[in-house]
């Protein structure tokens, strides 16, 4: 799996691991950034199912209540402690099992004046607004029928795919006009769009993800958990899911699956 980073994301300049507690590879007494700032790692625990907060159990249930032992965004309890106060009270943070910690070696170092470790704040606050700038002329460059994405004309002989409603990156264009190729190499540009178009609006859902789970036969059909996974404007193809299952009969590919077997009995 490649990480994708968006840009503006902070991140440590200086030489750095990015790691899940969830891997096993984050240890005690790692050096970990919170807050841009270096914190030493006590330990790693898990959180009693009955004391999850409301917010995880509501996720757990949108989920379709996996195993709570092993779903990837069950709480773990992540305690640190300043690295340079090892006195200072620890932090307790209540954070999903699958999230990313930017990992320092022993030697590292931080601003003399901020005491975080660089890039500071106000340099990359610049280094954003400076980018910014930069894509709002890109994106006032777009003409109609452009891809959104790579910024090339969209022939009739390409697959696209659009957006209802309001342009987000160029609203002058008009109303259905935020249009993407459906290719590989457009595809970031247009599951970023699709995110945005979903927070754009509250209770709004993305149109190119459904958090189901995706089961395809060895005929070459696929199906969904949920009934209305391609309504509203999805397309299968393009479609991301939560989880993806296939059912080849003992790995074993052009025979067929036992769930269609059982059908036809």
């Amino acid at each position: 799996m490649h990480l994708r980073f968006d840009p503006d994301e902070w991140r440590p300049t200086q030489g750095h691991s990015r790691l899940r507690a969830n891997t096993g590879r984050l240890k005690p007494n790692s050096i970990l950034v919170w807050d841009r700032q270096p914190y030493r790692l006590i330990e790693v625990r898990e959180r009693d199912h009955a004391d999850w907060p409301q917010n995880y159990r509501d996720a757990w249930v949108k989920h379709g209540m996996p195993d709570p032992a092993t779903w990837s965004y069950r709480p773990r309890v992540v305690v640190i402690q300043l690295d340079d106060q090892p006195q200072s009270k620890p932090l307790h943070l209540l954070c999903p099992d699958s999230t990313y910690w930017y990992v320092l070696p022993e030697h590292y170092w931080v601003c003399r004046r901020c005491q975080e470790v660089p890039p500071c704040r106000h340099a990359h606050t610049e280094a954003v607004v400076e980018r910014a700038s930069e894509r709002m002329e890109e994106e006032m460059a777009i003409q109609p029928g452009v891809c959104h994405g790579c910024r090339e004309p969209i022939s009739k002989r390409q697959k696209s795919f659009t957006f209802p409603g309001p342009n987000l990156i160029r609203p002058d264009l008009g109303d259905g006009s935020a249009i993407f190729h459906t290719r590989r190499s457009c595809y970031g540009s247009l599951d970023s769009y699709d995110k945005r178009w979903a927070a754009a609006e509250p209770g709004r859902e993305r149109l190119l993800y459904c958090p189901h789970t995706l089961t395809e036969h060895n005929d070459g059909s696929s199906e969904c958990s949920s009934p209305a996974c391609l309504a509203e404007g999805r397309e299968e193809g393009l479609v991301q899911h939560a989880m993806w299952v296939r059912h080849h009969p003992q790995l074993k590919a052009g025979q067929g699956c036992w769930c269609l077997a059982a059908a036809a009995a």
